[in-house]
């Protein structure tokens, strides 16, 4: 008896072999943690923020929104039936008309509802001799601006033109002289306006030699010359000229000085005191300064 063919397993072809493989392992560093990668990311960062600082610096970004205030109002300026025909400016003595218009910068036909008020009054405040303003609309049609001036103090007499001079030396050239102006103290004398305040806490000493004033000429860029109503002249000292008006003062209450035949008080010395009469008709001879 023959044993049974023995049976053998067929072949196991390529195609049906399968390779196990082992769990996944994570290789390298994450795509954030690699260095050029990050080094990437910073610069970016760092040249976005330096550009945005540079731009604002250049008032790029400032342009830009000056550009879109100004389409804003053009788009404002077309549907609104509010159109500009009159500005009423209240408290404008010294300041001319047409420095007001330019600070306003409005046409005839503008919206009153595009006009930046706000602008406009910081525009006004600019100018030297405005202490303050406002600026409101009054529908339908006009821009009404209040205007606060600085007073003028004296007038300045530079050859034939003559200056309003506020307290703190500012001038303006008025386009008309307003009203109380021919009693403003006289000014004279190249570089007078820059010593105003100087010469208006001199007088505050003595408040009767001021109230006699007419005239003070700013003489040599160093010391003034005080010119009364009936034409005495009062030579001051370059040093000390608070002290000699006081002294003056006194001798005036006691021997009428500026009331007598004398043309010239001249004080310029600390120590001594020299009178000149007055010349034929009572003009007063030339005299050292």
């Amino acid at each position: 008896m023959s044993a049974a063919p023995r049976k053998t397993a067929a072949p196991k072809r390529d195609y049906d072999r399968r390779k196990k493989r082992g769990p996944m392992r994570k290789t390298g560093r994450p795509l954030w943690r690699q260095p050029m990668l990050l080094g990437l990311v910073v610069l970016l960062l760092g040249a976005g923020g330096g550009g945005g600082w540079w731009a604002w610096r250049q008032g790029w970004l400032v342009e830009i929104q000056a550009q879109i205030d100004a389409a804003s109002r053009s788009v404002i300026a077309v549907i609104t039936p509010f159109k500009l025909a009159d500005v009423t400016v209240e408290g404008r003595d010294y300041v001319e008309r047409s420095a007001v218009l330019a600070a306003l910068n409005v046409k005839p036909g503008d919206s009153l509802l595009g006009v930046d008020l706000q602008a406009a009054r910081q525009r006004l405040e600019a100018i030297d001799w405005v202490a303050g303003a406002t600026v409101e609309r009054r529908l339908p049609d006009t821009l009404y601006v209040t205007m606060r001036e600085r007073r003028a103090v004296a007038l300045w007499q530079n050859g034939t033109e003559y200056t309003l001079i506020d307290r703190d030396g500012r001038t303006v050239r008025a386009s008309h002289m307003p009203p109380g102006a021919e009693s403003l103290l006289l000014l004279g004398g190249p570089g007078a306006p820059d010593h105003v305040g100087e010469l208006l806490l001199l007088l505050a000493y003595e408040p009767g030699v001021t109230r006699q004033l007419r005239a003070a000429v700013w003489v040599g860029q160093r010391r003034w010359n005080l010119v009364l109503n009936n034409g005495v002249e009062i030579w001051l000292p370059e040093e000390d000229a608070v002290a000699a008006l006081q002294q003056l003062a006194k001798l005036d209450a006691q021997h009428k000085l500026l009331s007598r035949e004398f043309g010239v008080v001249d004080l310029r010395l600390p120590d001594k005191l020299y009178l000149r009469k007055r010349g034929p008709g009572g003009d007063q001879p030339p005299g050292p300064v």
